[in-house]
């Protein structure tokens, strides 16, 4: 794991660790920092147990909370990825990454955030700030 420069790190890491199912509401937190039960309350789960989130439902709560949100664009590696973003990767997993940076923050780690990644990126979600954020 290659730690980067504290300087550079935007969001605080959280870890969806011993759980396997949530990415995409860890990667929600570490990007809005709210709390994981008040982003997932915003996703009608019905009687599911497991909290296994699409595009649709992250740019859902994303423009319910006022973020400015680009449409998902497919890629073929982390060098098309720009800015920050809301990253799909194989095996069905959402990480966050800042690409200005070049940080990864993947709640599937234990710790991080990290300059390095293993994951193979297949679409992204550009996300900005909301005004006055």
């Amino acid at each position: 794991m290659a730690q980067p420069n504290p300087a550079k790190v935007r969001f605080q890491f959280v870890t969806q660790r011993p759980r396997d199912d949530g990415c995409g509401i860890f990667v929600l937190q570490m990007l809005t920092g709210r709390p994981y039960g008040q982003l997932a309350s915003m996703i009608n789960w019905g009687a599911q147990i497991n909290h296994y989130t699409t595009w649709k439902e992250l740019s859902s709560v994303l423009s319910e909370l006022g973020w400015h949100i680009g449409d998902v664009r497919k890629v073929e590696s982390w060098g098309d990825v720009m800015g920050v973003a809301v990253v799909h990767v194989q095996g069905d997993h959402f990480i966050l990454y800042d690409a200005d940076n070049g940080i990864f923050y993947d709640p599937g780690q234990w710790e991080g955030p990290d300059l390095d990644t293993h994951l193979v990126p297949l679409s992204y979600l550009p996300v900005h700030l909301p005004k006055g954020a």
